[in-house]
């Protein structure tokens, strides 16, 4: 999830950090046409969604078909799509997941560093604490599971990639927990617009919150189809879509994933579920021990965490580049406090881009921290 982590305003300037894995900042606001381009993406799409919800619903248990009222909050439509869309409650029927994806590289982003090309995620779960993931991605490779609460995890190295990251985003939290609690009333739970959309007899419930200065606007912006599914999430020049969706137990699943920035594909992924048949107890042996609170593949997010001091680089970019309207990239702060995988989101002055990059490979400061343990953080910088 993307959070806003910090603005200053230096020099006359102001600078907006986001921090998470992966997020949002709308380019511009979408607009329901086949011409647009970004936020609900083309008409065409769309009503493929619209088709895929009905047979969804067709499919779905008497009792999640009967008629609900509209949420009248944006804690409550989230929460709503977040319990739709979340196979791991307790209670949830077991299954296996398998998920082949395609990692593309980022713009300006150092190629010989971004782990790209195919990809393989497997996800066994049976319960709370009775899992295990495995993912494969050119030449990193990891596993974690967790058994009877105690969670293990082994890895080909001590970071994980930016693209494994984005996609465990997607899977695992659709709609980021802060949003869906008063206790985060400050971290994001505050401050959404709710209004709807429509093309003909299509409509969407569009939830955004918008920020910015004279310099420009920028805007997270979440759209529902009827019933309350998450269809697309658009934040920091990325944009999310779910699509495809198929029941599992009462729940929905989406087949296909797509995260893009702008027209450039980041990541595509398809998806397939079954119910989990008998599984042998060796799938959840792991030698060593318990895994230090700061290493999983899950995405930390930036309420989650101790964060670093990062107000030299807002300092930084004040002195050294131009005034651009919107600019936004993202890269994963390891557990060494060194920047990898970073890359161009949005940047109009590429010259900008290339700078201020650089600058941050170079950097080094301490490692976010949970529970005493130095973790990874992918983040988004937003300045305006």
């Amino acid at each position: 999830m993307t959070l806003r982590y910090q603005s200053l305003k230096i020099k006359g300037r102001w600078f907006d950090l986001f921090c998470a894995s992966p997020n949002r900042l709308a380019q511009r606001e979408p607009v329901l046409s086949p011409e647009t381009d970004s936020g609900v993406g083309e008409l065409s799409m769309l009503l493929r969604c619209f088709c895929s919800l009905l047979l969804v619903c067709l499919a779905l248990p008497a009792a999640a078909q009967a008629v609900e009222p509209e949420p009248k909050t944006s804690m409550e439509w989230f929460t709503r799509a977040s319990d739709r869309m979340n196979l791991r409650l307790p209670g949830s029927p077991a299954f296996h997941m398998t998920v082949k994806f395609h990692a593309f590289p980022g713009k300006l982003a150092e190629k010989s560093e971004f782990k790209i090309g195919g990809g393989v995620y497997e996800e066994t779960w049976l319960s709370l604490h009775e899992w295990r993931r495995e993912v494969t991605l050119a030449d990193f490779h990891a596993v974690e599971k967790d058994s009877g609460g105690v969670r293990k995890m082994q890895a080909s190295g001590d970071y994980e990639p930016s693209r494994v990251l984005m996609l465990m985003d997607a899977l695992l939290t659709p709609i980021p927990r802060n949003f869906m609690s008063k206790e985060f009333r400050d971290e994001g739970a505050s401050g959404w617009k709710i209004d709807h959309v429509s093309s003909g007899a299509l409509t969407l419930v569009r939830i955004s919150k918008s920020h910015g200065n004279e310099r420009g606007d920028s805007s997270t912006t979440f759209f529902f189809l009827p019933r309350g599914f998450l269809a697309i999430r658009n934040d920091a020049g990325l944009t999310t879509r779910w699509e495809n969706d198929t029941p599992f137990g009462n729940a929905v699943v989406p087949q296909h994933l797509s995260i893009k920035a702008g027209d450039r594909d980041l990541l595509i992924a398809d998806v397939a579920i079954e119910g989990a048949r008998k599984v042998d107890p060796a799938t959840f042996d792991l030698p060593g021990g318990p895994a230090e609170p700061g290493m999983t593949l899950r995405p930390f997010n930036a309420f989650e965490v101790k964060r670093p001091d990062l107000s030299e680089h807002f300092e930084w970019r004040s002195s050294n580049t131009g005034t651009v309207p919107v600019f936004s990239f993202r890269g994963v702060l390891d557990r060494h406090g060194r920047y990898r995988e970073l890359e161009e989101i949005l940047a109009p002055n590429e010259n900008d881009a290339w700078m201020t990059l650089d600058h941050f490979r170079q950097a080094k400061h301490s490692p976010a921290e949970i529970d005493g343990s130095p973790c990874q953080l992918a983040m988004i910088w937003v300045s305006m």
